[in-house]
């Protein structure tokens, strides 16, 4: 194989006994005169052939960054999970180490949030959470903010408007709804459409996919 290389090589050619015979040419590359420097040469050739084989990408490799969207709060939390593609819980079993339990109220967020590690890797928090204290306007909600961006520092926030006409808020309004969580937009949160309602919210219910679809498109758009 390698003299039927030789014979095509400028420069050399194959004798009638098989043997290799230095023939220099005009422009042809410099005359090899051993056999180490032909053999050289074609791996030379080889290997570039090999070179030349291996794909080149036209795209600059950019380094991948883990981030995730979480939720917190109430026992809404669960069903906002559900109805979005893009937000979930912490874990699945409640508690503070997850940041969100039933019955829980914006107080109880609040120091669960204090205790919690902080975490970079957090893009986006929904809060979902007001509902169990009635939209107490003593709610310290400044404080649940501060504090949101102090253990996930790269995140953007939203929250989720809870529900009424059921249990303790049975005598709730949506306009007292809607002025509690006007407190949250002051401070840059931004509110996602629709409330949940005048519902008992418990359940995998249709406004969860509306609230999780436009919850999504919110990152998405960003």
């Amino acid at each position: 194989m390698a003299f039927w290389k030789a014979q095509h090589l400028p420069g050399l050619r194959l004798t009638a006994n098989g043997t290799l015979h230095d023939k220099a040419e005009a422009g042809s590359i410099p005359v090899l005169t051993t056999k180490f420097k032909i053999m050289k040469y074609i791996f030379i050739i080889g290997l570039l052939s090999v070179i030349n084989r291996v794909p080149v990408s036209n795209h600059s490799v950019t380094p991948t960054t883990q981030c995730s969207n979480i939720i917190i709060g109430d026992s809404q939390s669960p069903y906002v999970d559900w109805g979005s593609e893009e937000f979930k819980l912490i874990n699945s079993k409640p508690g503070s180490s997850s940041l969100w339990e039933g019955g829980k109220t914006l107080t109880w967020l609040l120091s669960a949030v204090k205790a919690y590690k902080i975490d970079t890797t957090v893009c986006n928090v929904a809060i979902c959470i007001g509902t169990n204290g009635g939209f107490n306007k003593k709610d310290n909600i400044s404080g649940l903010v501060n504090e949101l961006h102090v253990k996930f520092p790269k995140a953007k926030l939203f929250v989720i408007q809870g529900s009424w006409g059921w249990g303790g808020v049975s005598n709730k309004t949506e306009s007292t709804v809607r002025a509690y969580y006007s407190e949250f937009e002051k401070l840059g949160v931004t509110i996602v459409e629709p409330p949940i309602g005048k519902i008992e919210p418990h359940g995998k219910k249709p406004i969860y996919q509306t609230i999780g679809k436009n919850l999504d498109n919110l990152i998405w758009q960003k």
